[in-house]
């Protein structure tokens, strides 16, 4: 009697999660691609769908009308970490790369960005973390030529603190 009801309450759950995933087009997902769907407060989304056949990820991102945005192709290297992303604008066209750095522990250090066609490093993202592993505030190195009018100096020198602190290996303590 009591295998009889628990079969029948797991047909009855099933039938009404089948029933609202019909009900909204977000949760349906009949290719079981579909990952995640994110709304943004501006009205906009992105909808993360995993790769058929490769590791990786793509987000796609639409504007509150429903107009394609942007697309991020997330590629995971063998561990499951991001090797890279490219970033695609709304007329499908490469417009950035980006390659992703570890240390020896799998954490992220930093994120490099490329312009295509040419491969000019325009910005540079760098973690740090402190004695208990958590991340800090992620440090943002614009190197794109036009917004360098609108860095103070200060932070010009800040940059080239940070270059060489990246290039000096940590001390120990």
């Amino acid at each position: 009697m009591r295998r009889c009801i628990s079969t029948a309450a797991c047909l009855l759950l099933a039938f009404f999660a089948g029933e609202l995933r019909a009900q909204s087009p977000d949760l349906s997902n009949e290719s079981k691609d579909l990952a995640r769907v994110v709304r943004h407060p501006d009205g906009s989304r992105s909808i993360y769908e995993r790769h058929r056949n490769a590791k990786g990820m793509r987000c796609a991102t639409y504007t509150a009308s429903g107009k394609l945005a942007a697309i991020n192709d997330y590629i995971e290297g063998k561990y499951g970490l991001l090797v890279s992303c490219m970033i695609y604008n709304n007329a499908r066209r490469l417009i950035y790369k980006v390659a992703y750095g570890y240390d020896s522990s799998a954490r992220l250090i930093e994120e490099r960005m490329f312009s295509c066609p040419d491969g000019k490093l325009v910005q540079r993202v760098i973690y740090k973390y402190d004695a208990s592993g958590n991340r800090s505030k992620p440090l943002i190195i614009s190197l794109n030529p036009e917004a360098r009018s609108t860095i103070a100096p200060t932070l010009h020198d800040d940059a080239a603190r940070i270059h060489r602190e990246m290039s000096t290996p940590p001390r120990r303590r």
